[in-house]
């Protein structure tokens, strides 16, 4: 087994046997590993599917919904969407009380929001969506895919859309930049899925153009990231992304859920989170 797969499937564990222990009598299924019987067992408490459930429906993602080769993608103890909205839940029907990425005053949070790119198929889903009157902010949330990433692809209409048909860029030049260099090295980043935020990007810039835009990568990696070589690489290549975008009136921030939740610890001018950040610490940070 490699190493990535190796420290993926000890995640994976460790991941199912936190939620074993904060909801004992919990049904796992035998295969795939980590998979839940009921995906209402994959919430921490306090969150509930009123919540959440009429927006992941709502989505192109197919969270919740078995399909016939695989079972609901929610029901997966390191599910990424469930981690959203484990963690997000709370502000659903309180937008008001949210800070996210320095912003605040939200007016409506939602998951796995739909937001038209225009190109044809499919859009692209935001894991959290927040606005207020003169901003966005589009989360994209990571679990354990950074593991098991995959090399850069897009289709044939982004081209039309990030360079035109008269070569003159049709978006920011430093995410033109991005998808030139994705297009010709698309294994430029082995651990971060740049093309996928390259199309979130599309969908923001093409969405609200008349607001301040902010995309927000919140990735999860696990308490002694610092000891394995996979997460200190992954980290240097979202300071290398960063880096590269920097510079447009689009926003580019990446924060580990670990920071996150360190924030509103030290923050609660807005909501009192401390019941609710205990449980978020009992369910997703650990080491591996």
């Amino acid at each position: 087994m490699d190493t990535n797969a190796d420290l993926r499937a000890r995640a994976v564990a460790i991941a199912s046997e936190r939620l074993r222990a904060a909801k004992p009598g919990t049904r796992f299924i035998d295969q795939p590993a980590g998979y839940v019987v009921d995906w209402a067992d994959n919430l921490v408490a306090g969150v509930t599917p009123a919540d959440f459930e009429s927006d992941l429906r709502r989505g192109s993602g197919n969270e919740l919904d078995d399909q016939p080769d695989a079972p609901a993608k929610f029901r997966a103890a390191y599910s990424s969407s469930a981690l959203a909205v484990n963690t997000f839940g709370p502000f659903r029907h309180a937008a008001s009380r949210l800070t996210l990425a320095g912003i605040s005053e939200f007016s409506d949070v939602e998951f796995e929001y739909p937001c038209d790119n225009g190109l044809q198929g499919t859009n692209p889903n935001f894991d959290l969506f927040a606005r207020t009157r003169y901003s966005v902010v589009a989360v994209e949330s990571k679990f354990l895919e950074p593991l098991s990433c995959k090399p850069a692809d897009f289709s044939p209409q982004y081209a039309r859309a990030f360079i035109g048909a008269d070569q003159r860029p049709n978006a920011e030049e430093p995410w033109v930049r991005m998808y030139r260099r994705l297009c010709s090295d698309p294994l430029t980043y082995r651990y971060l899925d740049a093309a996928q935020l390259v199309k979130h990007y599309l969908g923001l810039w093409h969405s609200f153009p008349e607001l301040n835009r902010t995309l927000f990568y919140l990735y999860w990696e696990p308490a002694n990231a610092s000891e394995l070589a996979a997460y200190r690489d992954f980290r240097r290549e979202i300071t290398d992304f960063a880096l590269a975008v920097a510079g447009c009136d689009t926003r580019f921030v990446a924060k580990s859920y670990r920071a996150q939740l360190q924030e509103w610890q030290h923050n609660r001018a807005h909501l009192d989170l401390t019941s609710h950040l205990e449980r978020l610490h009992q369910r997703y940070d650990f080491a591996v």
